[in-house]
C-alpha cells in the first residue's frame, strides 16, 4: 500500500504565523510556562540566525535578539492549524489518518495517475499545505512509519521507491526508527548501530530476546511496514478564531479580526469542495459569558465579502452588549452547487454565481428575507414562512413521447393530460376566495349580532345571506390575530368574506368569491 505523508513541523509556531501573516520574516519564538520558567519551544528561521536556540529561557533568547516577538500559542489557534493539516490532506487523498499534530497520512493508492507519480502526490501536499498558510514537508511510500521518516527526515518532497525501502533505512540509526531508550540500549549493548545492521540479525531469535516491540523494529528495519490506514471522518463544521489582548467593542474592530477567520475557514472548506452552509459568530464577552449570533445564509456560498456583510449585519442588529475579548467563527459545511453542462437548451445560472448573489442580496435586506416563501400551516390569510431558496431543475425543452414506440416522433405529442377534479365531475363549481391586498376598511350596520348592510369603497349593499362568525384566535405569543369571520352575500348576488377584529371592533372585507 502506498502512503503519503504530510509533516508541518513546528505546528505552534505556524499557527501563530498562520493567524498573523504579517510576522513572516521576523525573528519569532514561541515560549511555554509562566514567569521566569518559561523557555522557548520553537523559533522561526531569522530568530534561529540570530542565535536563538528552543529550550533557552525568554530572558536569553531577548538579550540574544532584541527584536525578538516572544508569543505563547493559543489553544484554539493551534487546534485550527492542526485542522488544516488535515484539511490539506483531505484535498489530495478522501481517506486521512492523523498521526499525531502536525502530521497527517494518506492513503496514495491510484493518485500517482492523477498527480504524475509518486513526487507529483508529495508535491501536491506540499502545495495544499501552501494554500493553507503552512510549511510542510511531504513523502511518499509504501507504509505509514516509513512515509513518517521520510517525511521528517526530508527536505521537502521524499520518495521511497517500491522495493528500497531496506536501503533507505540502513543507515539510520535505531531511535530514529522509533525504538525507546531501553530498546536501543540493549542494540547499542549488542554493537548494532544501524538498522541495517538490525535487519541483518535472524529474526528466529528476537523475539525471545528483544519481545514484541523488538520484532516490530525489525520488520521495520527490513522493509515491511504493512499497518493498515485508519481513516478519520470528514469534520461536521470549521472553526477559527482569536483571543484578544484588549477589549473590543466598535463593529469595525470585530469585523478586522472576522475577515481573516473568514478567509482561512473558505480555504479550509475548499480542500474538502464545501461550501458555508451556515455562519454563527461565538463572542467571548469581558469579565464573562458569551453571546451567540447565527448567520443564515440563503444558499451556501464561498464569497468572503458577502459572508462578512452579513456578520456586519448581524452584529449591527444583535449588539453583544459588551465588550469583546474574543472571537470564534463556526462554519457548518454544505455542498458546493455545480453547473451541469447541457447538450440542448439554453445554459443555466451557474450556481455559485447565484449563491453569491442570494448572499449579498440577504446582506442588504437581511437573511430573513431572502428565500422561498412557503405556506405556512395557519388559519390566517397570507401566512407565510422563508424558506431556503433552491433553483427548480431546467425544464425539459424537448418532447418526450408517452409510450415506447416511435411512430410519433415528429408530431406534437401531449406531454401530460388533465388533472382529474378531486371533487368529481358532479359536484359542481368549486368557489375561490379572491383576498384584497390590502383588506379594504369597511362601515357595516349591525343588527342581531351580525352584518346587516356594508360600505367599502365602491362596494355597497345591503346583506341577504349571512354564515358565521368563525373566530380566528392565534398567535398570542407573536403577532396576535383575533377577529370573527362572515361569509356573505349582497342583494347583487356577489359574495364576499367579511371580518372583525373583536380587540378594536374594526370591519374589512377580506375577499370576495368567484
Amino acid at each position: 500500500m502506498r502512503v503519503g505523508c504530510l509533516f508541518v513541523h513546528d505546528l505552534p509556531l505556524q499557527a501563530i504565523l498562520r493567524a498573523e501573516p504579517t510576522l513572516a520574516g521576523t525573528p519569532v519564538a514561541v515560549a511555554e510556562g509562566e514567569g521566569a520558567r518559561a523557555r522557548v519551544r520553537c523559533v522561526s528561521v531569522p530568530a534561529h540566525t540570530q542565535g536563538v536556540r528552543p529550550g533557552l529561557s525568554v530572558g536569553d533568547a531577548l538579550s540574544l535578539a532584541p527584536e525578538l516577538v516572544v508569543r505563547w500559542t493559543p489553544p484554539e489557534l493551534f487546534e485550527a492549524a492542526r485542522a488544516a493539516v488535515l484539511d490539506a490532506a483531505a484535498s489530495v487523498s478522501p481517506r486521512v489518518e492523523e498521526a499525531r499534530p502536525g502530521v497527517a497520512l494518506i492513503d496514495a493508492r491510484g493518485l500517482e495517475k492523477l498527480h504524475g507519480g509518486d513526487r507529483g502526490v508529495a508535491s501536491a501536499l506540499v502545495a495544499a499545505a501552501s494554500r493553507l498558510g503552512l510549511d510542510g514537508r511531504a513523502s511518499v511510500a509504501s507504509g505509514k512509519t516509513l512515509a513518517q521518516i521520510a517525511a521528517v527526515r526530508g527536505a521537502g518532497v521524499e520518495v521511497v521507491p517500491r522495493g528500497g525501502e531496506r536501503a533507505f533505512l540502513a543507515p539510520l540509526s535505531a531511535v530514529a526508527l522509533g525504538a525507546d531508550a531501553a530498546l536501543a540500549q540493549t542494540l547499542a549493548r549488542w554493537g548494532i548501530a544501524t538498522a541495517g545492521e538490525l535487519a541483518a540479525l535472524p529474526a528466529n531469535g528476537i523475539g525471545a530476546r528483544l519481545g514484541a516491540s523488538g520484532v516490530r523494529l525489525h520488520r521495520l528495519a527490513s522493509g515491511v511496514d504493512d499497518e493498515p490506514l485508519h481513516p478519520l471522518q470528514p469534520p461536521e463544521r470549521f472553526e477559527e478564531g482569536a483571543d484578544f489582548d484588549f477589549e473590543l467593542a466598535a463593529v469595525e474592530g470585530l469585523l478586522f479580526v472576522i475577515r481573516p477567520a473568514l478567509e482561512r475557514l473558505v480555504d479550509r472548506l475548499d480542500c474538502h469542495a464545501m461550501a458555508c452552509g451556515s455562519v454563527q459568530l461565538r463572542l467571548l464577552l469581558d469579565p464573562s459569558g458569551e453571546a451567540i449570533l447565527p448567520v443564515e445564509l440563503a444558499a451556501p456560498t464561498r464569497d468572503v465579502p458577502s459572508l462578512l456583510a452579513l456578520c456586519r449585519s448581524i452584529l449591527e442588529r444583535r449588539p453583544p452588549g459588551a465588550a469583546v475579548r474574543g472571537v470564534r467563527v463556526i462554519a457548518v459545511p454544505a455542498a458546493a452547487r455545480h453547473e451541469q453542462l447541457r447538450l440542448f437548451g439554453r445554459p443555466t445560472v451557474a450556481p455559485e454565481k447565484l449563491a453569491t448573489a442570494l448572499a449579498k442580496v440577504a446582506a442588504i435586506v437581511g437573511d430573513d428575507r431572502v428565500g422561498t416563501p412557503a405556506l405556512a400551516d395557519s388559519h390566517v390569510n397570507d401566512s407565510f414562512t422563508m424558506s431556503r431558496f433552491d433553483p427548480p431543475p431546467p425544464p425539459d425543452e424537448l418532447p418526450r413521447s408517452t409510450g415506447g414506440s416511435r411512430a410519433g416522433a415528429g408530431r406534437d405529442v401531449s406531454l401530460a393530460a388533465e388533472p382529474p377534479s378531486r371533487y368529481g365531475e358532479d359536484d359542481g363549481h368549486v368557489g375561490s376566495l379572491r383576498l384584497f391586498r390590502p383588506a379594504l376598511v369597511a362601515e357595516v350596520r349591525e343588527a342581531r349580532g351580525g352584518p346587516q348592510a356594508l360600505r367599502a369603497g365602491a362596494i355597497a349593499g345591503w346583506v341577504v345571506t349571512c354564515a358565521g362568525p368563525w373566530r380566528l384566535d392565534v398567535g398570542w405569543h407573536e403577532t396576535p390575530t383575533c377577529r370573527d369571520a362572515f361569509d356573505v352575500e349582497l342583494s347583487d348576488g356577489a359574495v364576499y368574506r367579511l371580518a372583525r377584529d373583536f380587540t378594536t371592533g374594526e370591519w374589512s372585507l377580506v375577499g370576495r368569491y368567484d
